[in-house]
């Protein structure tokens, strides 16, 4: 990139659950650099998932310098060159905060924490259709809700702190704006925020019914924006300068968003897990309970989307071993491919073409195999993380330099 390009480099993180990403794009979705920082997880009790709310602030710092840092010699810029940052998020996963301090009450549960499943059964029996009708979900342990209102109630005297709006409730996205973002802002998404079961998709508001169904108070609340909205800007002490933050994501509506925004466009990410998701309409119609979800997706010039989604659980831990093992690697990949090929079947929309994306997607056998079962044409990007080019795409789409 020649200096006189600059302006148009953006810094995409990518916050995930065992790791964090950092990726230099220039105009041209060329990658300048990238840099890597693992993160923890522990397991306090069975089904328990926790992680370190500082960890991850800190690991998303050094990636994002490190990668930043390797830029700037390589293409001949300082540190202004980056236009915006955008932040792609694990998502669901719950932190509470001290509003003052700024310190976590508790570790973050994550995502796959189960420690909520009974409780959440009982609600799923009594109120699951209410919940259905407004958010696209089921009520799960998976999505934030049910955490929230467990740190409420196993922490001391947290839930009269947050009663007192001494509190803060965020994802990963919320709490990396939190502490990276001067004057901490307190604020999400809506992709992130459709994840919590406490966000009415069709209102694009937090729901007062949700809200008492789950005994969460809404001061503690972040206020919600368009994954492509002024974000604040990090801090100056942090490097040097106020670059904004203009684009914020959950992972999987960020892959998506890199593969298309029109209806029909149908993405599969195989990472820890196998992700399907189509862009259906831009109006949300309930639908009779299924594999698939309902979730908000960022579309162009600020616009939300639904797109459905479904999981297949396990997939890079189940293939990292077969790494060298051509003929088992095969069998599991073919597996793969025609669970996956049963979930495109069941979409409402026949696919013109599957974008895949994910690090599993550079096993070579994994294309031909779900061509042969799905008989569609398959497509790749550049790069094989496909979270980190959405945000890219989205930082792009946002930016009155670009194009």
């Amino acid at each position: 990139m020649q200096k006189n390009d600059f302006h148009n480099a953006w810094l995409a993180l990518d916050v995930g659950t065992t790791g964090v990403k950092a990726f230099v794009f220039d105009e041209n979705e060329r990658v300048l650099s990238r840099a890597y920082k693992p993160l923890g997880k522990s397991f306090p009790k069975e089904g328990w998932v926790e992680q370190e709310p500082r960890e991850i602030c800190e690991a998303t710092l050094t990636a994002a310098k490190q990668a930043v840092a390797t830029a700037i010699p390589a293409s001949k810029m300082g540190e202004k060159a980056i236009l915006a940052i955008g932040i792609a998020n694990q998502r669901e996963t719950t932190i509470l905060w001290d509003k003052k301090t700024g310190d976590p009450i508790y570790p973050a549960i994550v995502w796959e924490d189960a420690r909520t499943k009974e409780a959440c059964g009982a609600r799923s029996a009594a109120h699951g259709s209410l919940v259905h009708e407004k958010t696209g979900l089921p009520v799960d342990s998976y999505f934030s809700a049910s955490k929230i209102q467990w740190i409420l109630d196993h922490v001391s005297d947290a839930r009269a702190r947050a009663e007192r709006g001494e509190l803060c409730f965020g994802t990963v996205d919320s709490w990396l704006l939190w502490n990276l973002a001067e004057g901490h802002p307190h604020v999400t998404d809506y992709t992130n925020a459709s994840r919590t079961l406490l966000f009415n998709i069709n209102t694009k508001e937090w729901d007062d019914e949700l809200l008492s169904l789950f005994e969460v108070p809404r001061v503690m609340l972040p206020e919600v924006k368009p994954s492509a909205s002024n974000f604040g800007n990090l801090s100056p002490k942090l490097f040097g300068t106020g670059i904004p933050i203009r684009a914020i994501a959950g992972d999987q509506q960020a892959s998506l968003f890199a593969a298309g925004v029109e209806v029909g466009t149908t993405k599969i990410t195989f990472g820890t897990g196998i992700f399907i998701m189509q862009i259906i309409k831009d109006r949300f119609q309930p639908r009779p309970p299924s594999t698939f979800l309902t979730t908000l997706v960022a579309g162009k010039s600020g616009r939300s989307l639904f797109a459905l989604e479904a999981k297949i659980e396990s997939c890079a831990a189940r293939v990292t071993p077969l790494i060298g093992h051509e003929s088992e690697m095969k069998e599991l990949l073919d597996k793969f491919a025609a669970r996956v090929a049963r979930f495109v079947g069941e979409l409402p929309i026949r696919p013109k073409e599957l974008i895949i994306d994910g690090g599993v997607t550079q096993a070579p056998h994994l294309r031909i195999a779900l061509k042969r079962v799905t008989l569609l044409p398959i497509r790749e990007h550049a790069i094989f993380d496909g979270t980190a080019l959405g945000v890219a795409r989205i930082l792009k789409d946002c930016s009155p330099r670009s194009g």
